[in-house]
């Protein structure tokens, strides 16, 4: 499927004449046409949302560095912030590359092609590592609330730099695999009418096995497992405070003093425990999207990018 620069003027056309109506009607694809807009209007969205996106990491990094830190989820929120923006620049570049006035500029390489490795592959490097940072910052959250008077010696500045650190330098090398598994060559541009560099999938055993580890690696250990650890801290972060609530109550006694803030503040409580849930479910819901499809692609190599169901190119 070939984005099409002519979509919004087709989809006019099919509205005002009435495809299919007359025989001397020109025949259009709709289903091809419909995606084929739908798409590039995602395409303009992604390069709207990740701008706003970039400038407000950027004014949350500024700040966390004006702050300092000396506590341990200000580190943690500036590696989230970091791994954001570049999984934000990811895919921004993707995005661009797939939109039809870029893609079918003069340009010496063909845009979908080169966007497979540098883009969409990259991004779901830096999300997983979002992802981890998001379950230890979660994690951390969780053992604030379930052992206060211990937090200090558990969570410290310097064993949070050794973590977040860690996490990067884990999975920062699969950055290069994508370029590993997919050669750059010479292709001819049909379109354009010109020879152009393209990307071609690596088909060897090892590029094959490396491919089929990466995708097992992705699913298991960078979608998988973070969503478990979010769910499992969330749900023992909501039920600590909930008996937090509850003592809380019992202590206020008939001191109405007592009881009014004792009121005041379970009410906050109450409210941080629905914004926990509510932020964990769509997390899971949204992360468990991600397993499923990185696990269709394992199973079925038809929704590879580069297959005839990935949106990419052969």
């Amino acid at each position: 499927m070939r984005n099409s620069t002519s979509a919004p003027v087709l989809a006019i056309t099919a509205l005002v004449y009435g495809l299919g109506t007359s025989s001397n009607s020109p025949s259009y694809d709709i289903p091809e046409w419909l995606i084929s807009y739908i798409m590039d209007s995602i395409n303009y969205a992604k390069v709207a949302v990740s701008f706003f996106g970039l400038i407000g990491n950027t004014i949350i990094i500024i700040t966390l560095v004006k702050i300092g830190f000396a506590t341990p989820i200000n580190i943690s929120f500036f590696a989230l912030c970091i791994s954001d923006c570049l999984c934000i620049v990811s895919i921004a570049w993707s995005a661009i590359c797939n939109i039809p006035a870029f893609a079918d500029s003069d340009l010496p390489f063909i845009a979908r092609d080169v966007a497979i490795p540098s883009g969409g592959s990259q991004s779901n490097i830096f999300t997983g590592i979002t992802a981890w940072i998001t379950a230890f910052i979660t994690l951390e959250r969780c053992i604030c609330v379930v052992f206060p008077l211990k937090i200090k010696k558990i969570v410290s500045p310097g064993k949070t730099l050794f973590s977040v650190c860690f996490i990067f330098i884990v999975n920062l090398p699969l950055v290069y695999l994508p370029f590993y598994n997919f050669v750059f060559i010479a292709k001819f541009d049909e379109v354009k009418n010109q020879t152009s560099i393209g990307v071609q999938m690596r088909n060897t055993p090892l590029a094959k096995k490396i491919h089929r580890a990466n995708f097992m690696y992705r699913a298991v250990f960078m979608y998988t497992l973070p969503i478990a650890i979010v769910l499992v801290c969330s749900v023992a972060l909501a039920v600590s405070l909930k008996k937090s609530i509850s003592w809380r109550q019992r202590q206020s006694g008939k001191n109405s003093e007592i009881n009014n803030s004792s009121q005041q503040r379970s009410s906050k409580d109450a409210q941080v425990v629905k914004t926990v849930l509510v932020l964990a479910t769509v997390y899971i819901f949204l992360g468990g999207l991600s397993s499923v499809r990185t696990v269709v692609t394992l199973v079925w190599s038809e929704f590879l990018v580069t297959g005839p169901y990935g949106g990419g190119t052969n």
